[in-house]
């Protein structure tokens, strides 16, 4: 074979490689190309029933691939769901609600409104539904208040004003009922607690890291808080019997020679209802201190949970004058334990 045929078929081909129709990566026209809507707004169900894991999909296709936002509000509830995303297709498969919420309060039975919109272009699909049975969420419930307080669980407070530390059903997260804690004590840090005694932890299997503490936390009064207001949360993995002593009306698990654990909520300032969530390895050890007591941290060996509302004495404290004229309120609601995720990302 002579030279000048070699250099022919080195032409061919770089020629047809550089002609090929193949290629990757989208199509440049669905990139930078003008923006319509292909195929409209379509879910899969108007009424959903999520008691029983019903989900609802959604699709619509566009010419090209954009920022996309599909927004979910409960009409009653004031709840919103948002689904987000960056394609020129919503493809059933993948795009779902399963009746979880992104910021409390939670969906209750009710009608919702549902928006499809486009960062940067005006358009907006909408479309409704109507929830026919809200999400069960997984976990292990220590308190929803429904039936009172847990089973053997005790509380304590100060004989301060206006103190609360009872059941009220006039402002729930979830259900009929919440536990309100809060009033006005100005000589001591501590207003009060919620201790609740914890059973059936023998099935957890996630370690300290993937075991959350989930509850709803109420403040605000009249468009306001209490400076410094806070909330701590102390877990207790002690063998001791949880109410012992019973003239104390606090239980007697969470001394500073057992094994404790303790996270604060500092501070709680909004208004209104936000639910928490944290995991059991951001707890810090309560009295590192004391060499006698053993940290293993293992949430199968919890045994009981305070709830423990603080806030700035404005007696004894120069820092909060202003907490003379202003109710603490740290109520709570809907606390659970989850595995493997926090409550609202199941």
């Amino acid at each position: 074979m002579n030279r000048h045929i070699l250099l022919l078929m080195l032409f061919v081909a770089c020629l047809y490689a550089c002609t090929k129709d193949d290629f990757e990566g989208p199509a440049l026209d669905s990139l930078f190309g003008d923006f319509s809507i292909v195929d409209s707004l379509v879910i899969s169900t108007n009424a959903p029933d999520f008691t029983n894991n019903e989900e609802v999909t959604f699709y619509s296709k566009f010419t090209t691939v954009v920022d996309w936002k599909i927004s979910i509000k409960g009409l009653s509830s004031n709840s919103i769901k948002e689904l987000s995303g960056f394609s020129n297709t919503i493809d059933p498969d993948v795009v779902s609600w399963n009746g979880s919420t992104s910021q409390v309060p939670f969906f209750q039975l009710e009608d919702c409104a549902i928006e499809l919109t486009f960062e940067n272009y005006p358009d907006t699909l909408r479309d409704s539904l109507t929830v026919l049975g809200t999400k069960i969420y997984d976990g292990i419930v220590v308190a929803d208040f429904e039936d009172g307080l847990p089973e053997d669980a005790v509380f304590w407070k100060q004989a301060g004003g206006n103190m609360t530390f009872d059941m009220s059903n006039d402002d729930p997260l979830e259900g009929e009922t919440y536990f309100k804690m809060g009033g006005k004590v100005g000589w001591d840090w501590v207003l009060g607690s919620l201790d609740i005694p914890l059973t059936n932890m023998s099935d957890v299997t996630t370690n300290p890291s993937n075991f959350y503490v989930n509850l709803g936390i109420l403040s605000g009064i009249n468009g306001a808080f209490a400076d410094n207001q806070f909330i701590n949360i102390l877990i207790s993995e002690s063998n001791t019997p949880f109410d012992d002593n019973s003239s104390n009306n606090a239980s007697d698990v969470f001394e500073n020679d057992m094994e404790v654990y303790q996270y604060k909520i500092q501070p709680v300032d909004w208004l209104g209802w936000q639910l928490k969530t944290f995991s059991y390895d951001m707890f810090e050890e309560k009295n590192a201190s004391n060499a006698s007591v053993i940290y293993d941290r293992n949430p199968r060996d919890i045994t009981a949970i305070r709830i423990q509302c603080q806030a700035c004495p404005y007696n004894a404290s120069s820092a909060c004058p202003g907490n003379e004229f202003i109710d603490v309120r740290t109520d709570v609601d809907f606390v659970v334990f989850t595995e493997n995720v926090g409550l609202l990302d199941q």
